[in-house]
């Protein structure tokens, strides 16, 4: 199980940070009081305060207004392989779906929790080495003092690389805020902040542990691997104040950088994957801290089950789920069926990612295979099936927010490969083929299976009301449901996962939960896996092609993980992809929902606008993002 960094002394110590910082009004003119018995010249007096402080700067990732709701859910939609469900208000849906605009509260939530965890971080850089401890503590005192700096300068860097990719050039301040301060910071341009950024990451590697963490603290090969990820960003495509999407011209500069942190990472090996992709999310949802797989996670945990420190992972955007045997399930992150048809049936990431089903009061799945259901698929990675269903999770989980996985790092390392040789190597093809094995399975002994009516039964009048169970095998995850029903029998089933793991055949049996029918019988059979030359991607590619596969697999492996919508934005093909899905979706059924094509603007949605409550008080912000 975790080792939860906000227990409730933690949760104080968060508190506590807050109390270091200024008030700041929104309303009205900015003005900088310190106030409270709390004040950095009598806190900082000890490793543990020292140690209290810096948790605080990750506590601000820990919140709806960040990664526990809006940064992580909201703003990855719409893509081509999610978006929000339904049209409204809510600023979950009009951000979305492309209708956000300055006045949108949300907006100016997430930019000010953001700028609150910079803040933070800024008073832990500045007042760790002004203690006596510093500079005469033991040698052990020392080292822990010098890994505090390292969290709190990564964790700036992190929240600045955060506001850059959202909000492109914002104000930039390294320095906390003190009484008296001017705060209405101007505009500076993003590549001089990548520039400090790159540098608070490279500083903090230099000091940050290289042991395995037992927490969601940092450590040394994360702060490199998040690194290599902010050195594609600052490398990729942007909107830029003309209206238009341009990557730098040295962009290859910041791809060598990128190389050289995961060539760095991947010579300690420190990682490796879990063999079962189901097992990566099943882990998460029950706590279970998984640092070979999870490089960088955000740390969730609220004992009342209260939004404090809490999340909607699991419940936001799972399947739709009747409240009975598991908790209700809100299911707003749906998946358009061109990203389900995309995928190799063989790929096991398919239906254990996408739930083309939703799950009645008793548990079972029910399929949602005709008329329009396909218009309601969701993301199911974080289905309550695998949640501890705690009574202080029903609403709120404590599943953590995991930013980045060994999965993302080697295609990571292949796309950089890629771009820098001109077409792939052998380093680009290994490692996306690494990602491709686990997502087929071949790294776990058994199989998947089918299963096939032998008789049709009679006298049923529901199908939703026909269940089958699947037992035994040696696997798991495998699901059928029937779909219609003919003349009193069971007419189609459908397999709504073909599991894994099974090295002999499963019983299959068909009960009625109602009472009504009966006679109805199947049985399994062993699918053979995929021979390793169908299963890697195909050689001989050109550094185009390679691309292109290489954009697909990172859509088919981290869908629904809060990096879409950007990884679109840096290749600079955000457009083109709404455009692309609409077409697919519109040869399924004219009317099919796809919002965002009738909203989405290029050279405008590809950054959000600066919000009004914050252009109202500070006016050294003297433009807009463009076309808003």
């Amino acid at each position: 199980m975790k080792n939860n960094i906000f227990s409730r002394r933690a949760i104080v110590a968060a508190g506590i940070a807050c109390l270091l910082l200024p008030l700041n009004s929104c309303d009205n003119e900015i003005e900088v009081t310190p106030y409270s018995y709390f004040t950095t010249a009598n806190f900082f007096s000890s490793v543990d305060e020292a140690t209290m402080a810096t948790l605080g700067v990750y506590e601000s990732m820990s919140s709806m207004d960040s990664y526990g709701w809006n940064i992580s859910l909201i703003f990855d939609a719409d893509t081509d392989i999610v978006q929000m469900s339904g049209e409204g208000a809510d600023d979950w849906r009009t951000i979305a779906h492309y209708q956000g605009i300055s006045q949108t509260i949300a907006l100016y939530n997430s930019w000010s929790k953001l700028y609150e965890g910079i803040d933070r971080a800024n008073v832990v850089i500045e007042k760790i080495p002004q203690m006596s401890l510093y500079g005469n503590g033991t040698p052990n005192q020392k080292e822990q003092l010098n890994r505090l700096i390292g969290e709190a300068k990564f964790l700036r860097g992190f929240y600045y690389s955060e506001l850059v990719r959202l909000w492109g050039d914002v104000p930039f301040k390294t320095k906390s805020s003190q009484s008296g301060d001017n705060l209405k910071g101007a505009l500076v341009d993003r590549k001089e902040i990548y520039t400090q950024i790159i540098k608070d990451m490279q500083e903090a590697a230099l000091v940050l542990p290289e042991s395995t963490p037992t927490d969601e603290r940092i450590n040394k090969w994360a702060a490199k691997s998040m690194l290599a990820r902010v050195a594609l960003f600052a490398g990729g495509y942007s909107l830029n104040t003309d209206g238009t999407m341009k990557r730098p011209e040295n962009y290859k500069d910041y791809y060598k950088i990128a190389q050289q942190q995961i060539n760095d990472v991947m010579a300690q090996n420190p990682y490796k994957l879990n063999p079962s992709y189901a097992k990566v999310f099943k882990n998460q949802c029950q706590h279970v801290l998984e640092p070979t797989e999870n490089i960088f996670q955000v740390a969730f945990y609220n004992p009342s089950g209260n939004i404090g420190n809490a999340s909607w992972v699991g419940n936001f955007n799972g399947p739709t789920t009747a409240n009975g045997f598991y908790p209700s399930n809100i299911a707003r992150c749906l998946v358009p069926k061109p990203f389900y048809n995309s995928f190799d049936p063989a790929d096991q990431r398919r239906d254990f990612s996408i739930a083309t089903y939703s799950i009645n009061a008793l548990g079972n799945k029910v399929p949602l295979l005709t008329s329009r259901q396909d218009e309601s698929w969701t993301v199911a990675k974080w289905s309550r099936e695998y949640q501890t269903n705690a009574t202080a999770e029903r609403v709120y989980t404590h599943i953590n927010w995991v930013v980045m996985r060994y999965s993302d790092l080697l295609l990571m390392q292949a796309e950089v490969e890629n771009e820098l040789n001109e077409g792939p190597n052998s380093i680009a093809y290994d490692a996306v083929n690494q990602v491709r094995r686990r997502g087929f399975g071949a790294d776990i002994q058994g199989s998947r299976i089918a299963i096939d009516i032998k008789t049709k039964g009679t006298g049923y009048t529901s199908a939703p009301n026909v269940l089958i169970q699947i037992t035994g095998g040696g696997g798991s995850d495998a699901s059928a449901a029937v779909v219609t029903l003919a003349s009193g029998g069971i007419g189609t089933i459908a397999m709504l996962r073909s599991g894994d793991g099974y090295t002999s055949v499963p019983t299959v049996t068909i009960t009625s939960v109602d009472g009504k029918g009966s006679g109805a019988t199947a049985t399994a059979r062993l699918i053979a896996k995929p021979t390793e030359a169908e299963i890697n991607l195909k050689s001989g590619l050109s550094k185009a092609d390679f691309l292109k596969a290489l954009q697909k697999e990172r859509a088919m492996e981290l869908s629904g993980e809060g990096i879409r919508r950007a990884d679109l934005i840096r290749w600079g093909i955000l457009s083109d992809k709404i455009i692309e899905t609409n077409a697919a979706v519109k040869l399924i059924r004219s009317n099919y929902f796809y919002p965002s094509i009738n909203n989405f603007v290029t050279g405008k949605h590809e950054l959000y606008p600066y919000p009004q409550n914050e252009t109202d008080v500070n006016k050294n912000i003297v433009r807009q993002n463009p076309n808003y």
